[in-house]
């Protein structure tokens, strides 16, 4: 291993006992790919090397090993050893980003116009487990619709736990709250509305992970449905993401895509 290398992937891992640590060495080495550490098409270290530079087990490192041939960052040659794969692959939905950055990405800019905005005094169980809340304790919700030239094409739901959002200060809170404000007021040609979890980034910076996302088909149902122009039994793309802050449980999102409108192109998630 070379010295830059060494560098690049020496040192313990900070899991905080909240990220696998397979998924943590999964992080390291596909860092050290994309800062050039690891070059395109270089020979990776073995896994016991890789393990003492991380102060983690070979079958730890086999299994982070197993999710980069999954994403296709890593690739295998019989008898010789894995390799840096020749192209990176598309980042899609292995990193999470803001709905609207991920859905600019299919097509012409999208806008996103606040339907709801409310600061709950009780969330359901499944929201509750999902940011890390008891079922008593308060949370925001909020609800956007995203449009393209004037016309729906996806609806989010949005949770953030109140307290644990307070504490990030004044700001963080004015962020989620109001940042669907204008758009409402003046409609797509305002361009104003961000989604909560943009509007965190633009003031806390990228703080949240790591995160997960869960790809299913369903139906809108009629409330939602009439939100995106769509019959209630109407197929949708649903998006579940959730990510972390501090270690915690802090984000959760569902996202309903008309996929009459939008194409993704998705790589795997990281799954913990």
């Amino acid at each position: 291993m070379d010295r830059r290398t060494e560098t690049a992937l020496a040192g313990p891992l900070e899991t905080n006992g909240a990220l696998p640590l397979r998924v943590a060495v999964y992080s390291r080495i596909t860092e050290a790919i994309r800062n050039g550490s690891l070059p395109i098409a270089s020979l990776l270290p073995s896994e016991s090397e890789l393990g003492t530079a991380m102060g983690v087990s070979r079958t730890v490192v086999r299994e982070a090993l197993m999710l980069l041939e999954e994403d296709r960052f890593v690739r295998s040659r019989r008898g010789i050893g894995r390799f840096v794969a020749d192209r990176l692959p598309h980042l899609g939905l292995q990193k999470i980003r803001p709905i609207e950055e991920l859905l600019s990405e299919t097509g012409p800019t999208v806008h996103v116009r606040r339907t709801q905005t409310a600061l709950q005094s009780a969330s359901p169980a499944f929201t509750a487990d999902a940011i890390g809340i008891r079922t008593d304790e308060a949370s925001w919700f909020l609800e956007s619709v995203i449009t393209r030239e004037g016309a729906p094409i996806a609806l989010i739901q949005e949770h953030v736990p109140g307290d644990r959002l307070s504490r990030l200060g004044e700001a963080a809170v004015a962020a989620v709250s109001e940042a669907g404000v204008d758009a409402n007021a003046q409609g797509d040609a305002g361009a104003a509305g961000h989604s909560a979890l943009a509007a965190l980034i633009a003031v806390l910076g990228p703080i949240f992970g790591p995160g997960e996302t869960d790809i299913t088909l369903g139906v809108p149902g009629a409330t939602r449905g009439k939100l995106l122009g769509l019959p209630a039994s109407s197929p949708v793309l649903i998006l579940t993401q959730t990510l972390d802050h501090d270690g915690r449980p802090f984000y959760l999102s569902k996202a309903l895509i008309n996929t009459d409108f939008v194409q993704l192109t998705i790589s795997h998630a990281v799954q913990s």
